[in-house]
């Protein structure tokens, strides 16, 4: 209340410095007032980018260790909501070209047999039907995701449903390899990797970890972050959500308090070969896509 009085009581002396008809009187009058007005009532703000809050150093030393992965899932998570129902080649080589760690595409009828994918020849069976099952905590059109644990390496689908009224058509699918994923990381190894049906990457870790141990199924249900195992051998962990799979980033509670872990020296590799991805053009084309598509997309 002072403070609004003191402004109007300003504001008044202006006036009557205006009155008095002086043109510097009046400039030194408003300038016044405005300083006096940014000191009191509206002051600036002002933001200190070097303050980093009130995080544990873990909590930093695994945001710092995802940030780059998780942003490439959030990017990856737009483009499938605003894929075209009736995805052409041209689409399928963007995505490819925008997000060179997938594994592939596909699209996939109501029945869930596979009408096209991209690449043709893929060195895992591709299996979309738990895909087909809308979940009841979410909306029918909204994004879905499973992860397929059996084989090498853990594979991520995402699908976009398409529904004509109240049945669904068919699914535009992507998917990746989990390591090809980890290998956007600044530091892939200083991490680990979860979702509820168990371990989809142990990082540098052995797979004694509690991380490993744990129920996720059980525990996604009750938390979304936490601390989780014994002092010396505890985890921090948290969530975050692709489609409607919950993948839960875990990292130990010492981080941070030394160096970081240097990456392993050699990741391993997709399965997929590279040339597959990288040489579009010279790859077969899905046999849903029209040869003028084709050509276009060449073309380009």
């Amino acid at each position: 209340m002072q403070r609004i009085l003191l402004f109007f009581g300003i504001v008044f002396l202006t006036v009557a410095a205006i009155g008095c008809n002086k043109s510097q009187v009046v400039k030194d009058s408003w300038k016044f007032t405005t300083r006096q007005y940014r000191a009191y009532l509206n002051t600036p703000a002002s933001i200190d980018m070097e303050d980093k809050g009130s995080c544990e150093l873990y909590e930093i030393a695994l945001g710092e260790s995802v940030l780059t992965m998780d942003t490439a899932l959030q990017k990856l998570s737009r483009a499938m909501e605003n894929s075209d129902h009736n995805p052409d080649q041209r689409w399928v080589m963007d995505m490819m070209r925008r997000f060179p760690w997938l594994s592939g595409v596909a699209l996939v009828d109501g029945q869930g047999n596979i009408v096209a994918k991209y690449p043709e020849h893929y060195s895992k069976a591709l299996d979309v039907k738990p895909l087909l099952e809308p979940d009841p905590k979410q909306r029918l059109g909204a994004l879905r995701a499973w992860a397929q644990l059996e084989g090498e390496s853990p594979e991520i689908y995402l699908a976009n449903p398409v529904f004509g009224g109240d049945e669904m058509k068919g699914l535009i699918v992507a998917h990746f390899d989990v390591r090809s994923l980890v290998t956007l990381s600044s530091n892939p190894g200083s991490f680990m990797l979860a979702c509820p049906q168990g371990v989809l990457w142990n990082g540098e870790f052995s797979q004694g970890t509690i991380v490993n141990s744990v129920n996720w199924n059980t525990l996604l249900t009750e938390k979304s972050c936490g601390v989780i195992g014994p002092e010396g051998g505890a985890f921090f962990w948290t969530t975050h959500y692709i489609g409607n799979l919950p993948l839960v980033y875990a990292l130990p509670t010492t981080a941070g308090r030394h160096s970081p872990p240097e990456p392993a020296a050699a990741m391993p590799q997709p399965g997929e070969e590279p040339a597959a991805q990288t040489a579009p053009a010279e790859q077969p084309m899905p046999p849903a896509v029209s040869q003028q598509a084709a050509s276009e997309a060449a073309a380009q």
